[in-house]
C-alpha cells in the first residue's frame, strides 16, 4: 500500500469520535433543559395559583357576610375570585378562598380562622391553615 493514502485515516476517526461524543452531550443537555423547563413552569403556575388565591381572600375579607352554619359563598367573576366562610361554635368562622388560573384544573385553595363580627371578617392571628381544619371531607367541599 502506498503510505501517501494512508495519512488521516486516523485524525478522521477522531474526528467524528469527538463529534458523536458532542451530540451525546447535547442530547443530555436538551433533556435536562426539557426537564428543567418543566419544572420552571410549575412553579410559575403554582405563583399565580398563590397569588390568585392571596387576593381572593383579601377581597373576601372586605365583604360583608351572613352567619351561617353552611358555607356562604361570593365571588367575583372579573377575576376569578371565590371566597367562602363557615360559621362554627360562637364567633368563631372559617374562610376558604381562591382564584381561578387558565390551565389549572384544581384551584389553590388557602383557609383562614376568623371571626364575624356585625357580618365582618376579622382573621384571628396565626389563624392561617395549610389544609381544611374538618375532620368530615364533607365539610371541606366548597359549593360550585
Amino acid at each position: 500500500m502506498n503510505k501517501r493514502f494512508e495519512r488521516g485515516n486516523v485524525t478522521l476517526g477522531f474526528v467524528l469520535l469527538l463529534f458523536a461524543l458532542g451530540m451525546l452531550i447535547l442530547s443530555g443537555l436538551q433533556q435536562q433543559l426539557s426537564h428543567q423547563k418543566f419544572l420552571v413552569a410549575s412553579e410559575v403556575g403554582f405563583l399565580k395559583q398563590y397569588a390568585s388565591a392571596v387576593s381572593a381572600q383579601s377581597w373576601g375579607s372586605q365583604l360583608s357576610w351572613q352567619p351561617q352554619q353552611s358555607w356562604h359563598c361570593q365571588q367575583q367573576t372579573e377575576n376569578g375570585w371565590k371566597a367562602c366562610v363557615r360559621m362554627q361554635e360562637k364567633n368563631e368562622a372559617v374562610m376558604a378562598a381562591f382564584g381561578i388560573v387558565s390551565g389549572q384544573k384544581t384551584p389553590l385553595i388557602l383557609w383562614e380562622w376568623g371571626t364575624l363580627v356585625n357580618s365582618r371578617w376579622s382573621a384571628v392571628p396565626h389563624g392561617w391553615l395549610d389544609f381544611c381544619p374538618f375532620d368530615e371531607v364533607t365539610r371541606c367541599q366548597l359549593p360550585q
